[in-house]
């Protein structure tokens, strides 16, 4: 498939209302403002504050050919437009994040003219009369005042193809034993007049030594949209895992429509075979139980528009470093390159619809076209594995207000068509709001030191559902940049406090009932006050080196019960082992354990010897147990040797 890229130096022209003058004889010559396409307006100093309404234009040369179909692409606009080509209207879309296409073969001449009326309304209640799906970028408090997203974000390109192309297409994994995989192929194909083709699939492994496959299906096109849809058998195949279970094997796979001995189209893209399923929000991959440890993700930039795979691979080089096998792109949706980027490097993703919680919507059309887009856009990718219609598991506000009942059926509808759309995964409908018998993720909001031990109340009891699947907690620091050393640093430490509390005692429930957690939040759009363990600059927070810590796969910890006691207070807490590898035969593992006094002296000290089994659910290795007899601050070390490697984690016990 050929293409024509409609990057490069575009005009803008903000104005009040739309209307012909754009693109009549009497359009003003002043007033318009040039930016290099894909771009977004607030990267521009004129427009740094600017939310409303701008159009577009740009003008080109081109030379169609006979018994060809060109189309044009327009991979994503924030917020909604339309589109003109030679004064005739072409078409429009609402939506930011997916791409659509035009047929613009009858309108093409050897001299072109682009324009596009482009509309990004400001804050919610002001100049917008309905919301806008476009998840933290309406308005989140990451965001700094007055932000608006507008612009040509994605290319612009012009497609070209014989009289047949692939409208969309879909590859599953419906089953998958060892190395046997049975997979579906789901195809639409828009011809513009009857022909027999053959589709040709073709998957060849990609970075990694396997067998090759080839599947041709004869297919007997009519004119419009035809569906097909096969199943079929592959042996010898090598599964997608996470990278911390395995090589996240990927097949170059390719589906070519032929006629005649001619390609009339051929699109291309990374697949990976795998299963996912939640069973009680435990996460099951390609059939064995996987522990997710992992995070909530914000966009890497306030603009998408200059963000590149290398900047998501910088990225994914900390949540590596951080042991961290799942993301949640919390709020939003990301760009092509980042689905492709975490395929790659084997980590999974939870993917938000940017649904805002709470809002009113009268167009239940466009709604459900922007879910059936969600699935068309990132169906293919194995990294993604779970959808949420709307996520309300984040506390940003003090008090989250439940949202409405018609609300909720807006978003089960939409949660049960994306079911519909996509049976291989899971959907839930509202994150963080289920009751006691639902199976939906939970978040919370306890602050270290003073109300945190308030969670435990979740650990006992039928209340342990509400930890199955805990997607949000974390508290805030400032950066690394900041100037106040001394709020710098007990802002810090109090969030990697925080981030260890939570996951010790989450990691105690691991399978029993806790299947996995995603702390709030990676990165942060800023460097200064922020929920992430990586400031805004990419700068690491203490808090990441303790994420590093409590998410490696061999982790030894300790449950305290609190953090101050009185002089005279029996300590005792229980001494834990945590394995998420699945290796057979591991080696031995030496655990130390001492505990000192304010004054450097050693009260009690305890070591074992632990034969680790295959990703086992946590257990107790032993109890401290001693009076607290001096007012100070006791320390409890643990030490373990991880693959040659000695590892520590320290608590500290403050007496009064």
């Amino acid at each position: 498939m050929a293409k024509m890229d409609l990057g490069g130096t575009w005009e803008l022209h903000p104005v009040a209302e739309f209307s012909s003058l754009w693109w009549s004889e009497e359009v003003p010559n002043e007033g318009w403002v040039e930016q290099e396409i894909p771009g977004q307006w607030q990267e521009l100093e004129n427009f740094s504050g600017y939310a409303g309404k701008m159009v577009y234009r740009r003008n080109f040369n081109f030379t169609p050919e006979p018994d060809r179909i060109y189309r044009l692409e327009i991979g994503g606009v924030f917020y909604k437009y339309r589109v003109y080509l030679n004064n005739y209207a072409i078409g429009g879309q609402e939506g930011y994040f997916y791409p659509a296409y035009y047929n613009i073969t009858p309108y093409l001449r050897a001299e072109n003219q682009i324009l596009l009326e482009v509309e990004s309304p400001g804050e919610q209640g002001n100049e917008a009369t309905a919301p806008v799906i476009t998840g933290l970028f309406a308005g989140h408090p990451t965001l700094p005042k007055g932000f608006n997203p507008g612009g040509l974000w994605r290319p612009v390109r012009i497609l070209s193809s014989g009289p047949a192309f692939i409208e969309r297409w879909h590859l599953h994994t419906e089953e998958l034993a060892g190395d046997e995989a049975t997979l579906s192929l789901k195809l639409e194909v828009y011809a513009v007049r009857s022909a027999a083709i053959n589709v040709q699939l073709q998957l060849t492994p990609h970075k990694f030594d396997g067998q090759s496959y080839q599947q041709v299906f004869p297919l007997q096109l009519e004119k419009g949209t035809n569906q097909y849809e096969a199943r079929f058998t592959l042996h010898g195949v090598r599964p997608w895992q996470t990278w911390d279970r395995g090589q996240p094997c990927l097949y170059q796979t390719s589906l070519t429509l032929q006629a005649a001995g001619a390609t009339w189209d051929a699109q291309e893209t990374l697949f990976g075979i795998r299963t996912f399923t939640l069973q009680n929000m435990i996460p099951y991959l390609n059939g064995q139980r996987l522990l997710v440890k992992g995070s909530n993700y914000l966009p890497p930039a306030l603009y998408l528009s200059k963000v590149g795979k290398e900047d998501y691979e910088q990225e994914i080089a900390l949540l590596k470093q951080s042991h961290q096998n799942m993301v949640r792109c919390y709020q939003h949706v990301e760009k092509p390159e980042f689905y492709q980027a975490m395929d790659e490097a084997g980590i999974l993703v939870w993917q938000d619809f940017p649904l805002p919680v709470g809002a009113t919507f009268t167009n239940l059309t466009n709604l459900l076209q922007q879910v059936e887009a969600v699935y068309n856009l990132l169906g293919n990718h194995p990294s993604v594995a779970i959808w949420t219609i709307s996520n309300q598991s984040g506390f940003e506000a003090l008090v989250p207000e439940r949202p409405s009942v018609n609300f909720r059926r807006v978003v089960q509808k939409l949660a049960q068509r994306l079911a519909e759309l996509d049976p291989g995964r899971p959907v839930i409908p509202l994150s963080g709001q289920g009751s006691l018998r639902e199976a939906v993720d939970t978040g919370f909001n306890y602050q270290y030191p003073d109300e945190i031990y308030r969670f435990d109340q979740y650990r006992r009891g039928a209340k342990q559902r509400q930890i199955r699947f805990v997607s949000w907690f974390g508290r805030a620091a400032l950066g690394p940049a900041e100037p106040d050393e001394k709020t710098r640093t007990r802002s810090q430490k109090q969030l990697a406090e925080t981030l260890r509390f939570y996951i010790d005692r989450l990691r105690f429930h691991k399978y029993n009932p806790t299947g996995g957690m995603l702390f709030f939040c990676f990165r942060a759009l800023d460097p200064g006050l922020s929920w992430s363990v990586v400031n805004g600059s990419g700068q690491p927070k203490e808090g990441f080196a303790m994420v590093a810590l409590c998410y490696r796969p061999v982790y030894v910890f300790a449950l305290l019960p609190r953090e101050n006691y009185r002089n005279g207070t029996l300590f005792q807490a229980p001494i834990c082992f945590s394995n998420d590898r699945i290796g057979p035969d591991q080696p031995t593992v030496l655990v130390k354990a001492r505990l000192t006094d304010p004054r450097g002296q050693l009260v009690w000290k305890e070591q074992w010897n632990v034969k680790p089994q295959p990703d086992e659910e946590t257990r107790i290795l032993g109890e401290v147990s001693v009076m607290l007899m001096t007012k100070g601050v006791y320390r409890l070390n643990l030490n373990w040797l991880d693959q040659d490697e000695s590892i520590d984690n320290d608590y500290q016990i403050v007496v009064g």
